[in-house]
Protein backbone atom coordinates (compact mmCIF):
# COMPACT_ATOMS: atom_id res chain seq x y z
CA UNK A 1 0.00 0.00 0.00
CA UNK A 2 1.37 3.39 -1.04
CA UNK A 3 0.94 6.15 1.52
CA UNK A 4 1.81 9.82 1.60
CA UNK A 5 4.91 8.97 3.64
CA UNK A 6 6.24 6.90 0.74
CA UNK A 7 6.13 9.93 -1.57
CA UNK A 8 8.14 12.33 0.55
CA UNK A 9 11.34 13.81 -0.86
CA UNK A 10 12.80 14.95 -4.17
CA UNK A 11 11.75 12.98 -7.25
CA UNK A 12 13.18 13.25 -10.77
CA UNK A 13 11.28 11.84 -13.74
CA UNK A 14 13.10 9.45 -16.09
CA UNK A 15 10.40 9.29 -18.73
CA UNK A 16 6.74 9.49 -19.65
CA UNK A 17 5.03 7.17 -22.14
CA UNK A 18 1.55 7.43 -23.62
CA UNK A 19 -0.11 6.01 -26.74
CA UNK A 20 1.96 7.28 -29.68
CA UNK A 21 4.19 9.40 -27.45
CA UNK A 22 7.33 9.03 -25.33
CA UNK A 23 9.54 11.66 -23.70
CA UNK A 24 12.90 10.89 -22.08
CA UNK A 25 14.43 14.39 -22.16
CA UNK A 26 12.12 16.91 -20.45
CA UNK A 27 13.64 17.93 -17.12
CA UNK A 28 11.00 17.16 -14.50
CA UNK A 29 11.34 17.54 -10.73
CA UNK A 30 8.72 17.03 -8.01
CA UNK A 31 9.49 17.85 -4.39
CA UNK A 32 7.17 16.68 -1.61
CA UNK A 33 7.21 17.86 2.01
CA UNK A 34 4.29 16.65 4.10
CA UNK A 35 1.09 17.58 2.27
CA UNK A 36 2.81 20.32 0.24
CA UNK A 37 4.47 19.85 -3.13
CA UNK A 38 5.91 21.78 -6.06
CA UNK A 39 6.59 20.49 -9.57
CA UNK A 40 8.55 21.92 -12.52
CA UNK A 41 8.86 20.56 -16.09
CA UNK A 42 11.15 22.23 -18.63
CA UNK A 43 11.94 20.96 -22.16
CA UNK A 44 15.57 20.03 -22.73
CA UNK A 45 15.79 21.89 -26.05
CA UNK A 46 15.18 25.63 -25.95
CA UNK A 47 16.45 28.39 -28.25
CA UNK A 48 19.60 30.27 -27.21
CA UNK A 49 18.80 33.69 -25.80
CA UNK A 50 22.30 35.15 -25.52
CA UNK A 51 21.36 38.02 -27.85
CA UNK A 52 18.52 39.17 -25.56
CA UNK A 53 18.34 40.66 -22.08
CA UNK A 54 14.74 39.76 -21.17
CA UNK A 55 11.74 37.84 -22.46
CA UNK A 56 10.04 40.98 -23.79
CA UNK A 57 12.89 41.37 -26.32
CA UNK A 58 12.51 37.83 -27.67
CA UNK A 59 10.48 37.46 -30.91
CA UNK A 60 7.12 35.86 -30.26
CA UNK A 61 7.78 32.77 -32.39
CA UNK A 62 10.97 32.05 -30.42
CA UNK A 63 8.99 32.00 -27.17
CA UNK A 64 6.83 29.02 -28.18
CA UNK A 65 9.30 26.37 -26.90
CA UNK A 66 9.46 28.15 -23.54
CA UNK A 67 5.68 28.03 -23.27
CA UNK A 68 5.86 24.22 -23.37
CA UNK A 69 7.21 24.28 -19.81
CA UNK A 70 4.97 23.40 -16.89
CA UNK A 71 4.88 24.27 -13.23
CA UNK A 72 2.30 23.65 -10.54
CA UNK A 73 2.07 23.36 -6.77
CA UNK A 74 -0.38 22.60 -3.99
CA UNK A 75 -1.23 19.59 -1.84
CA UNK A 76 -1.60 15.86 -2.35
CA UNK A 77 -4.18 13.35 -1.16
CA UNK A 78 -3.23 9.66 -1.19
CA UNK A 79 -5.87 6.92 -0.91
CA UNK A 80 -5.77 3.28 -2.00
CA UNK A 81 -2.48 3.81 -3.90
CA UNK A 82 -4.04 6.74 -5.80
CA UNK A 83 -2.32 10.12 -5.47
CA UNK A 84 -4.25 13.28 -6.35
CA UNK A 85 -2.16 16.40 -6.94
CA UNK A 86 -4.36 19.38 -6.14
CA UNK A 87 -3.03 22.22 -8.27
CA UNK A 88 -3.63 25.37 -6.26
CA UNK A 89 -1.43 27.25 -8.74
CA UNK A 90 -0.68 26.12 -12.28
CA UNK A 91 1.57 27.85 -14.80
CA UNK A 92 -0.43 26.56 -17.76
CA UNK A 93 -3.75 27.87 -16.48
CA UNK A 94 -6.82 25.91 -15.43
CA UNK A 95 -6.20 22.13 -15.69
CA UNK A 96 -8.58 20.28 -18.00
CA UNK A 97 -8.91 17.26 -15.67
CA UNK A 98 -7.86 16.32 -12.17
CA UNK A 99 -4.29 15.07 -11.83
CA UNK A 100 -4.58 11.54 -10.36
CA UNK A 101 -1.99 8.78 -10.57
CA UNK A 102 -1.99 5.14 -9.50
CA UNK A 103 1.34 4.71 -7.71
CA UNK A 104 3.44 1.57 -7.39
CA UNK A 105 7.05 0.70 -6.65
CA UNK A 106 8.85 -1.52 -9.17
CA UNK A 107 12.48 -2.58 -9.44
CA UNK A 108 13.19 0.38 -11.74
CA UNK A 109 11.65 3.01 -9.46
CA UNK A 110 8.33 4.67 -8.65
CA UNK A 111 5.70 4.14 -11.34
CA UNK A 112 2.80 6.54 -11.89
CA UNK A 113 -0.04 5.36 -14.11
CA UNK A 114 -2.61 7.94 -15.16
CA UNK A 115 -6.15 7.43 -13.93
CA UNK A 116 -8.01 10.07 -15.97
CA UNK A 117 -5.48 10.12 -18.81
CA UNK A 118 -3.54 7.23 -20.36
CA UNK A 119 0.16 7.57 -19.52
CA UNK A 120 2.93 6.03 -17.44
CA UNK A 121 5.79 7.90 -15.74
CA UNK A 122 8.93 6.56 -14.08
CA UNK A 123 10.28 8.52 -11.11
CA UNK A 124 13.60 8.21 -9.28
CA UNK A 125 14.26 9.40 -5.72
CA UNK A 126 17.05 11.96 -5.47
CA UNK A 127 19.26 11.58 -2.38
CA UNK A 128 19.11 14.36 0.18
CA UNK A 129 18.03 15.49 3.60
CA UNK A 130 14.31 15.70 4.53
CA UNK A 131 12.42 18.59 2.95
CA UNK A 132 10.49 21.42 4.56
CA UNK A 133 7.33 22.81 2.98
CA UNK A 134 6.12 26.40 3.27
CA UNK A 135 2.98 28.14 2.08
CA UNK A 136 4.02 31.57 0.85
CA UNK A 137 2.25 34.73 -0.30
CA UNK A 138 3.07 38.11 -1.79
CA UNK A 139 0.16 40.43 -2.50
CA UNK A 140 -2.40 38.46 -4.53
CA UNK A 141 0.11 35.74 -5.38
CA UNK A 142 0.31 32.48 -3.46
CA UNK A 143 2.66 29.58 -3.69
CA UNK A 144 4.60 26.70 -2.23
CA UNK A 145 8.28 26.58 -1.35
CA UNK A 146 9.85 23.17 -0.68
CA UNK A 147 13.45 23.20 0.51
CA UNK A 148 16.19 21.89 2.74
CA UNK A 149 19.67 23.22 3.43
CA UNK A 150 20.90 22.21 -0.03
CA UNK A 151 18.09 22.56 -2.60
CA UNK A 152 14.77 24.32 -3.18
CA UNK A 153 11.81 24.34 -5.53
CA UNK A 154 9.51 27.34 -5.53
CA UNK A 155 6.21 27.87 -7.31
CA UNK A 156 4.41 31.18 -6.83
CA UNK A 157 1.79 32.95 -8.90
CA UNK A 158 -1.86 33.93 -9.20
CA UNK A 159 -4.71 31.44 -9.03
CA UNK A 160 -5.06 29.42 -12.28
CA UNK A 161 -6.97 31.26 -15.01
CA UNK A 162 -7.41 31.19 -18.78
CA UNK A 163 -5.49 34.48 -19.21
CA UNK A 164 -3.13 34.18 -22.20
CA UNK A 165 -1.20 37.42 -21.55
CA UNK A 166 2.50 36.54 -21.60
CA UNK A 167 3.41 39.22 -19.09
CA UNK A 168 0.88 37.81 -16.65
CA UNK A 169 2.01 34.23 -17.22
CA UNK A 170 5.69 35.00 -16.74
CA UNK A 171 4.91 37.01 -13.60
CA UNK A 172 4.70 33.61 -11.96
CA UNK A 173 7.93 31.90 -10.96
CA UNK A 174 8.70 28.19 -10.92
CA UNK A 175 12.35 27.54 -10.17
CA UNK A 176 14.53 24.69 -8.97
CA UNK A 177 17.91 25.53 -7.49
CA UNK A 178 20.66 25.17 -4.95
CA UNK A 179 21.51 27.20 -1.88
CA UNK A 180 24.84 29.02 -2.03
CA UNK A 181 25.01 30.34 1.49
CA UNK A 182 21.97 32.57 1.91
CA UNK A 183 21.35 32.80 -1.86
CA UNK A 184 19.05 30.44 -3.71
CA UNK A 185 20.43 30.22 -7.25
CA UNK A 186 18.12 28.80 -9.92
CA UNK A 187 19.36 25.91 -12.06
CA UNK A 188 16.04 25.43 -13.88
CA UNK A 189 13.12 27.84 -14.33
CA UNK A 190 10.08 28.57 -16.45
CA UNK A 191 11.79 31.95 -17.04
CA UNK A 192 15.18 31.06 -18.59
CA UNK A 193 16.65 34.41 -17.55
CA UNK A 194 16.30 33.31 -13.90
CA UNK A 195 18.71 30.42 -14.41
CA UNK A 196 22.09 31.10 -12.84
CA UNK A 197 20.59 34.00 -10.89
CA UNK A 198 19.54 34.44 -7.27
CA UNK A 199 15.78 33.96 -7.08
CA UNK A 200 15.56 33.52 -3.29
CA UNK A 201 17.43 34.83 -0.29
CA UNK A 202 16.99 33.39 3.19
CA UNK A 203 17.58 35.12 6.49
CA UNK A 204 14.75 35.38 9.01
CA UNK A 205 12.40 34.10 6.34
CA UNK A 206 12.61 34.29 2.54
CA UNK A 207 12.89 37.08 0.00
CA UNK A 208 11.83 36.38 -3.59
CA UNK A 209 13.84 38.19 -6.28
CA UNK A 210 11.07 38.31 -8.86
CA UNK A 211 12.07 38.77 -12.51
CA UNK A 212 9.36 40.24 -14.74
CA UNK A 213 8.68 39.66 -18.44
CA UNK A 214 10.34 43.05 -19.06
CA UNK A 215 13.47 42.10 -17.16
CA UNK A 216 12.80 44.12 -14.01
CA UNK A 217 13.90 42.51 -10.74
CA UNK A 218 12.13 43.32 -7.50
CA UNK A 219 12.88 42.00 -4.01
CA UNK A 220 9.65 40.79 -2.41
CA UNK A 221 9.52 39.68 1.18
CA UNK A 222 7.46 36.48 1.29
CA UNK A 223 4.89 35.99 3.99
CA UNK A 224 4.37 32.52 5.44
CA UNK A 225 0.66 31.76 5.06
Amino acid sequence: MITKDDLQGHWRRDWIKAPGFADHTTRVHWMQAGDLYADIRVPAQRPELDAFTCLADVPRDMLDPFLEAEGFAGTIDVRDNHCTWRREINWQGVPEVDDIGLMSFKDEGLIEDGVLAEYRELWQAEPGEPLRGHRITFGDMTGILVENDAVFLIGIGPAPSSNDNLGVQFASTYALGNWEGADGVATLSTNPFCEGQTVLRRNAGFTWHALSFDGETTARRLIAA
